[in-house]
């Protein structure tokens, strides 16, 4: 078996400048280098022995270049020339700038001198010049990389006022503690209470309400406490009445990043004890040895 290398204090004093240079170029919201990125595409196609493309296209977002690709496989507006050469699958995206974490792992072998990631380098220098791609056999599209890319204090993606990522169309994504949520959700239409409390994605729903606010939704839904534990994270078991759907049960409880959410039980729970045990799939008696550990 071959013996690992071992790498030298001067190339682990490296690897802390790569993370920082690549996480750079992963979460960068400069505009598209078109040329630099055409070029960079053609040696991507010569390195994989391909005919390089003719034809480039530059949108701005990851949606107008899906539509675009529609468009070049019909053949409408961008021409017949093109259009044809397109492959079947039209949503297939090149990462780009965001494959940055990979293709930096590999650019450090690269420096240590190991020569087979040089095959890799032309999608490492597209990675600093463009955001997602889409490669045909006679066309390329080339796209921005987002305008805006914000986080909360543990750099997951969040705004509480708009979108956490935005592109310069206009395309964005919004997100709540790095859970993606409904656009409406963060613009202040179309969430209630009854709406957060019965949303059926556990995360979303936990977004949900903590957007609405936990006090709002138990205030809304009138939450009548059945048990409260003196441990936060057993919780509380409420029952509520949800108007169309009748009465039901939710446990309130601190998760470990002291973020409060609500989740459902069934019916019949009598203690907030019990309806942890019954969500993490054991029996009160086997669960309460834990907690007091």
């Amino acid at each position: 078996m071959k013996r690992l290398m071992q790498l030298t204090p001067e190339q682990e004093a490296l690897l802390p400048k790569q993370a920082e240079k690549w996480l750079k170029i992963g979460l960068s919201t400069e505009p598209l280098n078109f040329e630099k990125a055409k070029a960079a595409v053609i040696d991507v196609y010569t390195m994989a022995a391909l005919q390089p493309t003719k034809y480039f296209y530059h949108f701005q977002s990851p949606l107008s270049a899906a539509i675009a690709a529609i468009m070049l496989k019909s053949g409408d507006q961008v021409g017949d020339q093109v259009g044809d050469q397109v492959w079947d699958q039209v949503w297939d995206q090149v990462y780009g700038a965001h494959d940055a974490s990979w293709l930096g792992f590999y650019e450090t072998f690269l420096m240590f001198g190991i020569k087979k990631a040089e095959k890799l380098k032309p999608l490492m220098d597209l990675a600093k010049y463009c955001g997602w791609w889409v490669p045909y056999r006679n066309c390329a599209i080339l796209q921005d990389r987002p305008q805006q890319i914000l986080f909360d204090d543990q750099k997951r993606l969040h705004c509480e006022n708009g979108p956490s990522i935005k592109y310069r169309d206009g395309f964005s994504v919004y997100s709540w503690h790095g859970t993606r949520v409904p656009n409406e959700w963060i613009t202040g239409k179309n969430l209630d209470a009854k709406t957060a409390i019965t949303w059926e994605n556990m995360e979303q729903r936990r977004a949900a309400c903590e957007i609405v606010g936990w006090a709002t939704v138990l205030n809304q839904l009138n939450a009548k406490t059945v048990d409260k534990n003196e441990n936060p994270f057993v919780g509380e078991l409420l029952e509520v009445h949800i108007p169309d759907i009748g009465k039901e049960k939710f446990l309130k409880v601190m998760c470990g990043t002291e973020r409060e959410f609500a989740l459902p039980v069934p019916p019949d729970m009598q203690r907030a004890s019990q309806a942890q045990a019954w969500l993490n799939f054991t029996t009160e008696d086997m669960y309460l040895p834990q907690v007091r550990t």
